[in-house]
């Protein structure tokens, strides 16, 4: 793995950085203030654009029906996931980012835990579903997490058992693996919190999406599902009622 994970590529602008060697002993983060003494070496860094996670699955998020007008992404399905956030679109049934810890200190980091603090829920609203398929492989270790459950705390499958994370980041190395969340209820508004021990201290860090909260909705019954032609990059109705019926108003 450790090949692989020294090609990771480069953060992006949809890339949400931590850092926590500041320069301060107290950094904010996400919006709560967060005690890490300026010696750390540890640094977090989560993508979140489908486009650039080494995963599986076709791209889908839920757009309010009010700002669906059938204009289509500039650049296909590469433009698709910042088309959708610009709508202020949400994730369908699941959040999956790619979360890499970097230790560049001198001693071995542990990463205890990796949850999923739940600030708000609330019923699914009126939205559009839009899908554009893709292809991928997954190639580094998966935590889930169910956001149905009180305290939704992360695991991963070791030996066919479902535990909590218990990796080691050796110092001038790192980790990276999947995080995904999944709902079945409704829709949460949350954090990623992850537990660390560096120089024999725990640590949390909270890290949030670009500023804002992590939400996962459940796919209402009744919505509305348009999927974008990887090929042409028009919009159709995947249940053969022909092509959008909302006039494009062009690329965006």
């Amino acid at each position: 793995m450790a090949g692989w994970l020294r090609t990771i590529p480069g953060l992006a602008a949809s890339t949400i950085v931590t850092t926590l060697a500041a320069a301060a002993a107290t950094a904010v983060f996400t919006g709560a203030v967060h005690l890490w003494p300026a010696s750390s070496k540890v640094s977090l860094s989560a993508e979140t654009d489908p486009m650039r996670l080494d995963a599986e699955g076709d791209l889908i998020q839920l757009v309010p029906a009010a700002r669906f007008d059938g204009t289509e992404p500039r650049e296909g399905c590469a433009g698709f996931w910042n088309w959708a956030r610009a709508r202020d679109s949400v994730d369908e049934g699941r959040t999956t980012m790619q979360l890499t810890v970097t230790n560049s200190g001198s001693n071995t980091a542990l990463i205890t835990g990796i949850r999923a603090e739940v600030v708000s829920r609330r019923p699914a609203s009126h939205v559009v579903v839009t899908e554009c398929t893709t292809q991928g492989e997954a190639k580094v270790h998966s935590v889930n997490i169910d956001l149905d459950k009180p305290q939704p705390r992360g695991f991963y499958d070791k030996a066919g058992k479902s535990v909590p994370p218990d990796f080691t980041v050796p110092a001038g190395d790192l980790e990276t693996f999947l995080v995904t969340a999944r709902i079945t209820h409704g829709a949460a508004q949350w954090k990623l919190a992850v537990d660390l021990v560096e120089d024999g201290q725990k640590r949390t860090v909270v890290i949030q999406d670009g500023g804002k909260l992590f939400t996962t909705m459940t796919r209402p019954t009744d919505a509305t599902v348009w999927e974008l032609n990887p090929h042409s990059g028009r919009w159709f109705r995947p249940d053969g009622s022909g092509a959008a019926t909302v006039q494009p108003s062009g690329t965006s």
